[in-house]
């Protein structure tokens, strides 16, 4: 006997099968899936793997999100030129995103969470990855930061004293840089054999004018400008601080050794995205717009990748 059959008894109709509150429950349970759905959907955006977000089979979207040291204005003016100009002509966006913490940058980056960053050179990112085993490759330079001698006390270079203090930054990389900089002035010179990109103070061999130095914090250059002699450090500091241009003292061309790197996550080297990126970032009119741009962010701080 089938539940159709018109021999049922008549009090079968009267047996409630939860008619009465069926649509209530269909109610409840399609709410709690949509709530469960969109719950994953904010993890795995947040996460970085949101597949609603991927173009071409890449684990990227449309919209290149680029890391950038927070405290640098000329790093995000240069971002903001490629997303007006360069983007577009791929078919794609870019978003700077402006993070302090260098680790925190260059984790996220290594996880996928941002398609690339460009605020550190090959040295500093050597320094990352050895310490910390995260897997980071540099697609190769896109600018040079200047990096030069500031002075409160003297208009030039040839007028520091004898004895003088000159404060560099204390990481590794950035003391091989200030220091070559007095070498390649003639202040100072290393030891036979040294390689000048990882020179210490240790390193030198004559010191003529006894120059005398101090150790401080990324950043703390301009802050630093009236206790010392004089101060090695990136222009972009000074700019953002508003340290008058006369105070620069000596502004050597940057060494290709120390050219900002475009780094993304190693897992993501053959990504078609990355293929993209790399389209961008090495357009040629990048460097033109580097050598001749009058962007008040940008000039001065940034310059085109050098030579040698």
């Amino acid at each position: 006997m089938s539940l159709t059959d018109k021999n049922l008894p008549d009090a079968f109709d009267e047996i409630d099968l939860g008619g009465r509150n069926r649509g209530k429950l269909v109610i409840a349970v399609v709410a709690l899936v949509a709530i469960i759905a969109a719950a994953l959907v904010a993890w795995r955006v947040a996460a970085g793997d949101d597949d609603t977000t991927t173009a071409g089979g890449s684990h990227f979207g449309n919209d290149f999100q680029i890391a950038y040291q927070a405290s640098s204005a000329s790093e995000k003016a240069f971002l903001d030129y490629l997303g007006k100009e360069i983007a577009p002509k791929h078919g794609v966006t870019i978003t700077p995103v402006g993070i302090e913490d260098g680790n925190q940058l260059d984790q996220a980056t290594a996880d996928g969470k941002y398609i690339a960053n460009i605020y550190q050179h090959k040295h500093w990112l050597k320094q990352v990855t050895d310490s910390t085993g995260w897997d980071l490759k540099a697609l190769g330079p896109v600018f040079q930061w200047s990096y030069s001698i500031y002075s409160e006390k003297y208009d030039s270079f040839d007028k520091l004293p004898k004895g003088a203090t000159i404060a560099l930054l204390n990481d590794p990389a950035n003391t091989a840089q200030a220091l070559w900089i007095l070498e390649r002035a003639g202040a100072i010179t290393f030891k036979d054999g040294v390689n000048p990109a990882e020179a210490t103070e240790q390193d030198i061999a004559t010191n003529p004018k006894g120059l005398k130095f101090q150790y401080i914090e990324y950043g703390a250059g301009p802050r630093s400008l009236p206790s010392v002699d004089a101060v090695i450090d990136y222009n972009m500091s000074f700019v953002d601080a508003g340290t008058p241009d006369s105070e620069r003292i000596l502004a050597p061309d940057a060494p290709k050794d120390f050219a900002g790197q475009l780094v993304i996550g190693g897992k993501y080297l053959d990504d078609p995205q990355v293929k993209v990126l790399k389209e961008i970032f090495f357009d040629p009119a990048v460097q033109e717009y580097l050598k001749t741009n009058d962007n008040p962010a940008l000039k001065g701080q940034l310059a085109p990748v050098s030579a040698s």
